[in-house]
């Protein structure tokens, strides 16, 4: 575990409830990915750490020696790691006989560019891979709790200048290129209402822009893509004007959060951030890091400018049930992943 990461699961520690896991069996799909691979770190530094005693079930579709985010940890007795293409059945798969205690759905594709070249697998992940998931868990352990990662792009057609909040009425639109992730994650959340309607503890999380160290090297998201060209080039150029609003989630203060959420009443959940910033803002801190001179775009390329022009979510309902965030500031988060990157990338 390397220092941010280490610094990173110490700030979770001291920020929350975490007696329930002890002694529990947990699954973490996606367990490859930014978010699905800060919380198998997490758990398994609770296990080294804190004497937990959890037994840590982890899949990615990676195979064991390409899961780079979990080499350090899968040799340790109280981990099983499986590759499982969570798009197919899984009626085979050797994780999902267990009696499972706690699941995290992390599975899929979080990148516009990846998510967008593969559809069926998108929708599939969110559809067969949830349900097979959620039947065989709550077939072994009908007190299971599971938290299934949604997304904030759920409401990408609900042009509105108010923050997004849980019981908006979605709109959709059939010209939108990210239908295939939007409509899975929209498959997804009806799924885990199916199953909540039967009086199983399963809900849903809608994660807007989640950042930090972690994410694969080869990230194609804008954070990463104008960190790669400072490093690489003479200046930073964007791909259109840069004025796209955001409000940034750094990888600690969203799991912190999904810790919280699968032990939480409400159905669904939004997860994201407090502080406004544009793509030019964060260009701007990034080229100051690296004495590199900004240049704006006039035309975006297609995955840009599929993408909604501002990203707002209501946390209203997440601070009525678990009190007032206390964020970590975006600055300070993206100077921090900067650090990890450079260090990543040599």
């Amino acid at each position: 575990m390397n220092k941010f990461i280490e610094n990173i699961c110490n700030s979770i520690f001291s920020n929350g409830r975490m007696k329930e896991f002890k002694n529990k069996t947990i699954l973490i799909t996606g367990a490859n990915g930014l978010i699905g691979g800060l919380l198998s770190e997490y758990f398994n530094y609770l296990n080294k750490e804190k004497n937990y005693n959890i037994k840590l079930l982890l899949t990615s579709k990676s195979s064991r020696h390409k899961a780079y985010r979990l080499q350090h940890i899968l040799n340790n007795k109280n981990v099983i790691y499986e590759s499982l293409d969570l798009s197919l059945k899984t009626q085979d798969s050797l994780i999902l006989n267990h009696k499972i205690d706690y699941c995290f759905y992390c599975a899929g594709y979080a990148q516009p560019s990846k998510f967008m070249s593969d559809s069926y697998s998108t929708l599939s992940i969110n559809l067969v891979g949830l349900y097979d998931t959620l039947e065989s868990i709550f077939t072994q352990n009908k007190n299971a709790k599971v938290l299934y990662l949604s997304s904030s792009e759920v409401y990408a057609n609900n042009n509105i200048s108010e923050s997004h909040k849980e019981d908006d009425i979605i709109n959709f639109s059939l010209n939108n290129k990210r239908n295939c992730y939007i409509l899975g994650k929209l498959a997804g959340e009806n799924i885990v209402n199916e199953f909540r309607n039967k009086g199983f503890d399963s809900k849903s999380s809608r994660v807007s822009l989640c950042y930090g160290p972690g994410v694969s090297i080869d990230d194609t998201r804008v954070m990463s893509e104008l960190v790669s060209k400072a490093i690489t080039n003479d200046s930073i150029s964007l791909f259109d004007d840069g004025s796209a609003y955001r409000y940034y989630l750094h990888i600690s203060d969203c799991c912190n959060m999904l810790l919280n959420i699968i032990n939480g009443k409400q159905a669904v959940y939004n997860i994201g951030g407090k502080e406004e910033t544009t793509i030019y803002n964060m260009a701007e801190i990034i080229g100051k890091k690296f004495n590199k001179k900004i240049i704006k775009g006039k035309s975006p390329n297609t995955i840009s400018s599929s993408a909604p022009k501002k990203v707002w979510t209501s946390l209203k309902r997440y601070e009525d049930e678990f009190g007032c965030l206390d964020l970590k500031s975006f600055k300070e988060g993206l100077l921090e992943f900067i650090n990890w990157y450079v260090i990543e990338k040599k």
